[in-house]
């Protein structure tokens, strides 16, 4: 058993690039370990990842805001605060927050990462019109 300290005072989340597109941040839990990786996310309003999957899976814990996340050629379902998901090993899927939202999680990802294409504005848009219902409500719409 290993117990791991929370980060150095005065350490600071560092700003993502390159496989995210908008505002986003990331804030290492702890150095990967056994092939798992542990960050929180922030996400701005429409800052979101590009495709991607993850060799052993991956689960994502909402613990603030609220967005969205796809599997590839599946609607989007919207997330808030307290939901958890489960993205199976080597599945395509993207999470970001909603255009009107900010978006905070954990993400514990299981083995390597494999990145893909970016996800367009466009389909950004039409993910968050397509989601289904959520509680028999209306989920909100990108853009709306």
């Amino acid at each position: 058993m290993e117990h791991i300290q929370g980060r150095a005072e005065g350490a600071r989340a560092e700003k993502r690039g390159g496989t995210f597109t908008g505002e986003v941040w990331g804030d290492p839990l702890m150095a990967t370990k056994d092939g798992v990786t542990m960050n929180t996310v922030y996400f701005a309003p429409s800052g979101r990842t590009h495709w991607h999957r993850h060799e052993g899976g991956q689960v994502i814990h909402v613990s603030s805001g609220e967005g969205w996340v796809a599997q590839r050629g599946e609607a989007a379902t919207h997330v808030r605060k307290g939901d958890t998901v489960w993205a199976p090993p080597g599945e395509e899927h993207w999470h970001g927050a909603s255009d009107g939202a900010f978006l905070v999680h954990v993400a514990v990802s299981m083995g390597q990462t494999t990145w893909l294409d970016e996800v367009s504005d466009e389909d950004f848009r039409q993910a968050g019109q397509r989601a289904p219902e959520i509680d028999g409500v209306e989920a909100e719409r990108p853009g709306s």
